[in-house]
């Protein structure tokens, strides 16, 4: 039996049902019409999740937008300073890792 893999996909021949195509992330069998209506069928719920979403946000920023904007400052100076400790970590495992290499290189 074949992988499924894009190729195969496009070509029409996965075989296995029970594998997922690449392009549809169904179980397709393969069919170019099937896959199709599950990509349909799929991009119809995100739509309409999408939609919900955006209706939903003015609506929220009317009633909790001071509040949320407070939120989002407390969030952003907190992550900021979470981001600049990883960076400064990550320069000490930087610099460890070029002093050992050198240690290593050095020979006896």
């Amino acid at each position: 039996m074949s992988e499924c893999s894009e190729k195969s996909c496009e070509r029409g021949s996965c075989e296995e049902t029970s594998k997922k195509c690449c392009a549809c992330g169904t179980a397709c069998g393969g069919d170019p019409a099937a896959c199709a209506m599950a990509i349909w069928r799929g991009s119809f719920f995100q739509a309409m999740k999408e939609l919900q979403v955006e209706t939903l946000k003015p609506k929220l920023q009317k009633i909790m937008g001071a509040k949320m904007d407070k939120a989002a400052d407390a969030a952003v100076e907190s992550m900021m300073g979470m981001w600049q400790s990883m960076l400064t970590k990550a320069k000490s495992q930087q610099d460890f890792q070029e002093r050992l290499c050198a240690l290593w290189s050095e020979g006896k």
